[in-house]
């Protein structure tokens, strides 16, 4: 028997299951938007530019976005915590912002996308940090880049706990950080910890761009177990290379590694395959395999690789903890820079491998034929054999198989060449090196500065202008500062008094700008404006100068309202705070200008502590923006205080 439903009722049935749109343009309408959305829903911010805005995500399934995308853009303090799971941010840029020692975007849900976000010319902790309890984030289409403070912390770090995470990072681009590599810490991708080195996370890194990393000496600094790295292209990286640490089972294949530095370091761990990669132009170690005494290395396997007109392969260097059991099977050693390998430790067994070029250490009694593999340079550059190379259908078996991580899919029987075409079923009609012979494919990287990242990164979606800091305490007469300003238009300075001066009166683009202040004859305190202006956009830096030793400056509150002490040894208090006010957020900046201490403080009983032992003797702003109950900022002060 059918039920007829009355018409209101399945009206009304079909409103409470349809999907909801919120348009926001504030912090404010984000948070009650968020407060009425339910799964399925989303928050969609209109086209413009945001300060000092924080997006914390608490409702599960709901998307947050921009629309179109790359037209919502984040500036100042702005930053993102998605605790909820199911949650899908896509559309926005974070340009020229500083947070301190607080990351742009925390993850602590489970299956959450993060797709089509910039961030770029920051000051932050990280830029994007996955959490322990996360499960399967994927991070696609993003653009990590240019990383304004040199402190010890990576741009992208996934964290590993006793359950496999299972997470993606994909089609992402990583850009333009600046030092001079070695161990500074600004790895654009972390997986693990050194203390979670025995932990499985199972993290794919696949189709993304590196170039230009040279913050710290690694690209990608593996310190888990069992992820998997592929089509990946590393270009003209001078200073830096991928390193495999403390994990072990890494797997690396299908790479371009291309120009520069820019190789595979293996430091620590067993039972590593590296297979299918491409390497040319390397002016330092294609592959090092180290002689580390931490965690000697073991069981490393280096298959069907091609090496081109790079320096050499090392196989353990010196020490007395050489690698042991190392295969190298069916690779391709060609038109070295110098020699093709050094540092034999007695301990690799090789398997039909062809090298073209000076050696560099004694030959093997077998698994090393001496000839021209016959390569040809292809109309896109690279190198790929001819139709009679001796590499084609000569390659050897007997060497151990790839495994496969439960829950991974990937090439583990290499039944795909470099470019992902088909090898031969049978292992000895398998060409030598990362590619089978192919009139009709090109050998050419799977990622490109131009298929990573962002959709909108190359159009001009929205005007822009941001600096890294917009207050400056000034001291002496004479003294500069310097600050940096982001931006996509022309822009031109200008100051609000004639005792503050910059070096430039107008830019373009990203630029360094010095302000200097003339003598205070007067002795007083003082305080002016730098305006960086271009079209519709426009920045304010406030500069102020004192005659004594302790006033505060750019104060907007009530003067019941206290801070003591000051001078300060150790933590200074602040009391008499406005009603209403149940959070704030602490700024701490140096004479430079810069932000070197940021933290969220809870509000009891009108009062705030804040602990200033760890910071070095000196002058310091300290900025404060008192946080509703809403999560919108109430009110701000500002105040220079002295730890001695």
């Amino acid at each position: 028997m059918k039920l007829l439903l009355p018409f209101p009722f399945l009206l009304f049935s079909f409103l409470v299951s349809a999907q909801t749109r919120f348009d926001v343009s504030s912090g404010v309408e984000f948070n009650a938007a968020q407060e009425l959305a339910s799964v399925g829903d989303s928050i969609v911010w209109e086209q413009g530019t945001y300060t000092d805005t924080r997006m914390d995500m608490n409702t599960d399934g709901i998307i947050v976005t921009a629309e179109p995308y790359g037209t919502a853009l984040f500036t100042g303090a702005s930053r993102v915590v998605i605790n909820a799971d199911d949650v899908t941010f896509s559309g926005f840029q974070y340009i020229g912002g500083a947070i301190g020692n607080l990351d742009v975007i925390k993850v602590y849900g489970s299956d959450v996308l993060i797709t089509h976000v910039n961030i770029q010319n920051y000051t932050s902790h990280k830029y994007l940090r996955v959490y322990e309890e996360s499960r399967r984030t994927t991070i696609s289409y993003c653009n990590f880049e240019n990383r304004l403070n040199l402190v010890d912390q990576n741009i992208l770090s996934i964290l590993v706990d006793d359950e496999p995470g299972y997470h993606k990072i994909q089609y992402c681009s990583f850009k333009n950080f600046d030092g001079i590599g070695k161990d500074q810490g600004i790895e654009p991708i972390r997986i693990g910890l050194s203390s979670q080195g025995d932990l499985d996370s199972r993290t794919l890194v696949e189709y993304c761009y590196f170039t230009q990393c040279n913050g710290d000496g690694e690209i990608i600094s593996h310190k888990s177990r069992q992820n998997v790295y592929r089509y990946n292209t590393f270009e003209n990286n001078p200073v830096a290379e991928f390193v495999l640490r403390h994990g072990d089972e890494g797997i690396v294949y299908g790479n371009f590694f291309l120009n520069n530095m820019g190789g595979i370091r293996v430091r620590e761990g067993s039972d590593h395959f590296i297979y299918n990669n491409y390497f040319e132009g390397l002016n330092k170690r294609a592959i090092y395999l180290m002689n580390d005494p931490v965690d000697p290395l073991s069981n490393i396997h280096i298959y069907h690789n091609t090496i081109v007109n790079s320096e050499e392969v090392i196989f353990g260097g010196s020490g007395n903890n050489p690698p042991t059991n190392v295969i190298i099977a069916n690779n391709i050693f060609t038109n070295p820079r110098d020699v093709l390998s050094v540092a034999k430790t007695g301990h690799e067994t090789w398997i039909r491998n062809v090298s073209f070029g000076d050696f560099g250490i004694d030959f093997p009694s077998s698994g090393i034929i001496e000839t021209d593999p016959e390569l040809y340079e292809n109309t896109k550059g690279f190198f790929q054999p001819e139709e009679s190379s001796p590499v084609i259908a000569e390659a050897g078996d007997g060497y151990p198989l790839v495994p496969l991580y439960p829950g991974m899919d990937y090439d583990n029987e290499i039944v795909f060449d470099l470019m992902k075409e088909a090898r031969p079923i049978s292992i000895t009609d398998r060409a030598i090196g990362a590619s089978e012979f192919s009139s009709a494919v090109n050998v050419q990287p799977h990622a490109t500065e131009m298929n990573t990242g962002p959709s909108y990164l190359f159009d001009k979606l929205v005007d822009y202008i941001a600096s890294n800091t917009r207050q400056l305490f000034i001291g002496e007469e004479g003294e500069s500062r310097s600050i940096i300003v982001s931006s996509n238009i022309n822009w031109t300075v200008m100051s609000s008094t004639d005792w503050i001066s910059t070096d430039l009166s107008s830019g373009s683009g990203d630029t360094l700008l010095n302000i200097t202040i003339d003598s205070n004859a007067e002795n007083v305190e003082r305080s002016g404006t730098v305006t960086i202006t271009g079209e519709t956009q426009s920045v304010t830096i406030d500069v102020s100068q004192d005659a004594g030793e302790v006033v505060s400056v750019l104060e907007n509150h009530d003067s019941e309202m206290l801070l003591f002490p000051n001078p300060t040894t150790g933590s200074i208090k602040l009391s008499h705070l406005p009603s209403g006010i149940t959070s704030s957020l602490i700024e701490l900046i140096d004479p430079n200008g810069r932000s070197i201490f940021t933290k969220v403080y809870q509000i009891n009983n009108n009062e705030l502590v804040i602990d200033l032992d760890k910071m070095m003797v000196g002058t310091y702003l300290l900025n404060v923006k008192f946080m509703s109950q809403n999560n919108t900022v109430h009110s701000e002060m500002t105040r220079k205080v002295v730890r001695k």
